[in-house]
């Protein structure tokens, strides 16, 4: 039996994650570690036939769960083989690869569901020759870190030195009579009580995104909350009939968008401190003493390149005009910023309400 999980271990060639490592980590390892329970009792061989999404397809979020569970499995030494379920999709409430290679009496193999905030994986062990369910379990966790964990692997791959390029539309709109129209946001620019703030935006490579507000009264409010983002999928920020008002007047805002590798994370909440504590000290006023607001969040996202923040308008180039058609039935014109940045991007826009 050793001698079959150091062979598995070897043919992984390295892809099985150290365990112990972020809180997210762990989180996956102990659920991984309670879903193989299911074959611990079980005598002789088990072909892996790996978990598959709703649709009967591998992704990159079903690839690092793989990686947890064959990792769980070595760890309580089940005789495990692995069957060639390549290009193979589910066929309706079969195993992928029940009735394709592999020699052992049973199969383990799997399901991973989304139903946010959570990702739900369930394990099946099926008797090859019948097909008959042997054991069944289902287990939850954070669809957040299950994503953080993608992103996190990108840090050992090409792409994630790879420049940051977003199409970043910051949009306001200011309603009369129940018409919205487009008002301009800009560096410095005032917006009136009540106006409203969105921003849409599309990325080059697959990277982590987060963008809030900082108000100069100490407060803050979330606009996209820090998760993995696919490429060329179009994301909104609070979503894409949603918007944040601005009701307090007297107030100068500062909106940040960050797209990267590993981002504030579990530096978010100290970051958090930080501002409180510049803007109880005087040290932010207004439109004073932003810079070392711009410092402060650099030195949080603790990453050992310089990181450059994205201000004012001048050097930023603006895509051709866009008409956005919302579910009120207003329509609004809007150009996308086209940012770069590495090894993260930082775009920051300050801003009053009065």
């Amino acid at each position: 039996m050793a001698s079959l999980v150091i062979a598995l271990a070897l043919a992984l060639g390295g892809c099985v994650p150290f365990i112990g490592g972020r809180e997210q980590s762990r989180q996956l390892a102990a659920v991984a570690q309670d879903l193989v329970g299911i074959v611990e009792v079980r005598e002789g061989e088990v072909d892996w036939l790996g978990l598959r999404d709703p649709a009967g397809v591998q992704t990159e979020e079903t690839k690092v769960l793989n990686d947890y569970l064959l990792s769980a499995l070595m760890r309580a030494e089940i005789a495990v083989g692995l069957a060639d379920t390549t290009g193979k999709r589910w066929r309706g409430g079969e195993l992928v690869g029940l009735r394709q290679g592999g020699r052992a009496p049973l199969a383990l193999g799997g399901r991973l569901e989304a139903d946010a905030p959570w990702m739900y994986v369930r394990m099946f062990l099926v008797e090859r020759a019948s097909g008959e369910l042997v054991a069944a379990r289902t287990a939850r966790l954070l669809a957040r870190d299950v994503r953080h964990e993608v992103a996190s692997r990108q840090l050992g791959t090409g792409a994630s030195d790879e420049p940051v390029e977003v199409d970043l539309h910051l949009i306001a709109k200011r309603e009369a009579g129940g018409v919205a129209q487009a008002v301009e946001l800009a560096e410095g620019v005032q917006l009136q009580q009540g106006d409203q703030v969105q921003l849409r935006f599309k990325l080059s490579r697959d990277a982590e995104v987060h963008a809030f507000l900082c108000s100069s009264a100490g407060a803050l409010e979330t606009l996209f909350d820090e998760q993995f983002v696919y490429s060329d999928i179009v994301q909104y920020g609070p979503g894409e009939n949603k918007w944040i008002t601005f009701n307090e007047i007297d107030q100068v805002y500062t909106l940040y968008f960050l797209a990267g590798p590993q981002l504030l994370a579990e530096n978010a909440e100290p970051f958090y401190e930080q501002f409180a504590t510049l803007v109880r000290e005087g040290q932010i006023d207004r439109f004073l003493g932003l810079e070392q607001l711009d410092q402060a969040l650099i030195e949080f996202l603790q990453h050992p390149e310089p990181i450059a923040v994205l201000r004012g308008d001048d050097d930023i180039a603006l895509g051709r005009p866009e008409t956005m058609v919302y579910d009120d039935g207003n329509t609004l014109s809007s150009q996308a910023e086209i940012l770069t940045g590495a090894p993260v991007l930082v775009r920051a826009l300050s801003f009053s309400v009065q």
